[in-house]
This record gives C-alpha cells, structure tokens and sequence, in this order.
C-alpha cells in the first residue's frame, strides 16, 4: 500500500484543534507532525479543511427482524450511508433467537456482514434467551472480542424482557468476565398496560405513541437498573435515553462511583412529542418516542457538560410502505427511524455552529468516548501514532440542505428534509485507503470492511 501524505489540515481531538501534516502508510498513522515531507508519498492538500477521527456509531441495527418485516438496510446498504456520513466503523448487534446460543448468534450476524460491508464493524452482543448454557458462554463471547451484552427490560411479548433476577444473573456474570452490560431500559410491564388500554379505546393514531411509552417508564427502569447493580457494579451502559430525569439519576450514579454510562440519539435532540402530530407523524415512531421539548435542551447541554457519554444514532430505518404496514397506529408501526448518515451532520449544524457543543466534545462523543467504551480505543477513534488510518475530511464552510435523493440508505424518507446544514464531508479514508476522495467514492475500496475485535 502506498503512503498517503495529508497537508495542512486542521485536525481536531477531545483536546484541542490543531495545523498539522499527517503520514499514513500501512494502514496506519506513521507520524503527526506541523510540517512532513514524504517524496515517495500520494500528497493531499487539505487546507482549509477539518480533519476528524473516523466517526464511530455505537448503535445501528442493520437488516434486523421488527413486527414482520426487517429494517431496510443491510449490511451493504447501511455501510455505503456510514461511509457518507464519515462512519468509518459502526457497532451493531447479534439478533438471538429462542434456544440460540450467543456464539451462534454471533456467527450468523458476522455472515451478514462480512465480505459485503464497506466500513469495519464490531458488535454487541443481545441476550434475549438467558440459560444456563447463555451465561456460561459469556467468557468465550470475550474473549472473541465482543465485550458488551445488551439486555431489555421490556417486548415481553417478543420474548426479549429479563426479569430482575435475570437481569441480576447477567450482571453477575458480565462482571466476573470483565465486560458490560448495556440495557434498552423501559418499564415494561407499564408499556404493555397502558397499550392495551389505549387500544381499547381506540386512540392508536401516532400522537398517543409518546402517552403509550411515557417518560416514567424510562426514569423508572434507569433507577431500578442502578439500583440491582449496586451490590454487583458492574459497569453498564444505557442506549438511546430521553429523559433529563434518566440522565440525572445515572449523573448520581457516578457520584457514588458506579461505572454508568449514558447515550442518547439525534432525534432526542431534534423532536418532540409535538411532532406525532404532524402529517405523516407515524414515520417518526420509535422506541421510546420523543419528549418535552424541555428534555431536547436539557440533553443537548448534558452533552457539553460531559453527563452523556456517547451519541449513537440506533440506526433502524424503514420505507415508506414499511411504515403504512401497521395501518398508522402506533402500536404495528414498525419502530425505527434512519441516522447513520446524519450523525455528523446534525451534531456539526446544529450542536457546533449553533454554539451548544464544542468541536472538542463532539469528537469525544462519536469518535473517542465510543472507542475507548467498547475496547476499540486506541486503533479507533483517535489521531494518534499507531491507530488505523480511518480519517474524514469536512469543509466547514459548505452549505447544502438534507433531502432523501442525497441519502444513500435504501429508504425513501428521510425525517430531517429540508433541513440547512452547514458543513460537508468530502473525504473519507478507511485504514489507509480512500473511500470518499473529494466527494467521490472510490469504487475499489467498498467491501473491504473487517471486524474489529476489542483485545482481550
């Protein structure tokens, strides 16, 4: 492979941004220095531009099973959005089935990907079956590189939700093995009354999805969580929360020094529940849904302020006629809305240029705090001697608008058109190779994404 010298860059760190010349060769960072010279090198000239580690999405759900259909993109198709929106490695999870050992689950997944990805990928691990034979495989799950267990505390009727002594179980075992527990946690048990109860009065439309999953089923679940794990502390990790009062309860968490880490999504920042309401507001059904617009300003500064640890986008897309599948109620519509391309995008115009995020935190946010979470840091996730060569390429000055002709998922809606963005990617390069050069892709180097296995 040859060396690809980038110039004049302004390369941006959890630290500070500074000018400087990057060498890269064999697949990885050779040196970091303000002035380089490589006569034998490919030279880039990337004055003027915004140089970032590969962005890492720490939630996606490629292709997963949801109420009779599957998300729309695969493997394939979700990667090429990745790779648009500067992913250069996403974290997705197994899918278990009932009777399914995890290292099977896991075996399958990586079938799904391998070979057909375009960006590198490491997993989660769902544990929606847990046995005795499940728990007693979690050491070898390690030490195949996967470090992180996912768990639900609610779709009973998916036969996903553990109950407490379960749930126990798992963090016991997760924690002698030295890896985490992440939980999608809502009350279960609550969701389920209170969606038969709207059923049965005939409220189904989009509107009542945020009452069917209120905001106390996720501060309930939180706080029951934290409080089994005190006497196990094992280090857990909460996806997609919505809530200022979630957040606040893992912030006291860490007060006591319990290992708790926190993540919220995109749309938590941009909607509320108003926006069921709309024309066309069953698209928008995810779980959980939206909130207060209290709770948008209360997480954006919950970013800055360093009480979330990680954006990931719980990337979940479907079309269209996926959507009007469930007749637009609530309760049949698949849940799941696109993200993966507009990670960036979103957190650049509207968390840095409107001044409620720093450069510095939303570096540490998709490319940083992920890496060094999920056992990737310091091969990702950083510009630093010795990591992959995974680097995106922003002019900061462009300006475009989101419209669904320009995404590169295979869906055809996006919920943020229209939208102005300030800011374009316009080079991606994946371990030493180009896949976005100059805002072309380069057709050669698709397909070659690997998994990427935390060290044990």
């Amino acid at each position: 492979m040859s060396k690809i010298l980038i110039k004049n860059g302004n390369l941006v760190t959890p630290q500070e941004n500074i000018k400087a010349d990057i060498l890269i060769g064999d697949a990885k960072i050779e040196k970091i220095e303000s002035k380089i010279d490589a006569p034998n090198a490919e030279i880039y000239d990337a004055s003027g531009k915004l140089i970032f580690p590969g962005f890492i999405d720490a939630h996606t759900h490629m292709g997963i099973p949801i109420r009779h259909t599957f998300s729309a993109d695969n493997f394939e198709s979700g990667s090429m959005a990745a790779l648009h929106g500067g992913v250069t490695t996403i974290i997705d999870f197994t899918v278990q089935d009932k009777g399914e050992s995890l290292l099977k689950s896991i075996e399958r997944r990586r079938k799904l990907a391998d070979e057909k990805i375009s960006v590198d990928y490491a997993l989660h691990c769902n544990v929606t079956d847990l046995n005795e034979h499940t728990v007693n495989e979690i050491p070898e799950v390690i030490k195949q590189g996967i470090i992180s267990f996912k768990a639900f505390t609610a779709y009973k009727e998916a036969g996903m939700q553990l109950d407490d002594e379960q749930i126990l179980d798992l963090l016991w075992h997760v924690n002698i093995a030295g890896g985490m527990v992440m939980f999608h946690a809502e009350n279960g048990g609550l969701i389920s009354f209170l969606t038969k109860k709207f059923i049965q009065h005939g409220k189904t439309d989009a509107q009542f999805h945020p009452n069917s999953r209120p905001p106390e089923a996720e501060i309930e679940a939180v706080w029951r969580l934290i409080t089994l794990n005190q006497s196990i502390n094992c280090p857990i990790y909460f996806v997609h929360l919505t809530t200022a009062e979630a957040v606040q309860i893992i912030a006291a968490a860490r007060e006591r020094n319990q290992y708790v880490y926190a993540e919220t999504c995109p749309q938590y920042l941009f909607f509320n529940k108003n926006d069921y309401k709309k024309n066309n507001g069953h698209r928008l059904i995810a779980a959980p849904p939206f909130r207060n617009p209290d709770d948008n300003i209360f997480l954006w500064q919950a970013l800055q302020q360093g009480m979330i640890n990680v954006v990931g986008t719980d990337h979940c897309p479907f079309t269209i006629q996926q959507k009007e599948m469930g007749q637009r109620r609530f309760d049949l519509t698949p849940n799941g809305i696109p993200g993966v391309e507009t990670l960036f995008y979103l957190l650049y115009s509207e968390g840095v240029k409107k001044e409620r995020l720093s450069l510095q935190r939303l570096v540490s946010l998709i490319a940083e705090e992920p890496a060094r979470l999920f056992g990737l840091y310091p091969q990702k996730g950083t510009l630093i001697k010795g990591a992959d060569a995974d680097l995106v390429m922003v002019d900061p000055d462009t300006k475009w608008k989101i419209s669904v002709d320009k995404m590169h998922s295979d869906i055809d809606w996006t919920p943020y058109d229209g939208l102005e963005i300030n800011g374009k990617i316009k080079s991606v390069v994946l371990r030493g190779k180009w896949l976005l050069k100059d805002g072309k892709v380069v057709t050669e180097n698709l397909k070659q994404g690997q998994f990427v296995p935390a060290p044990v």
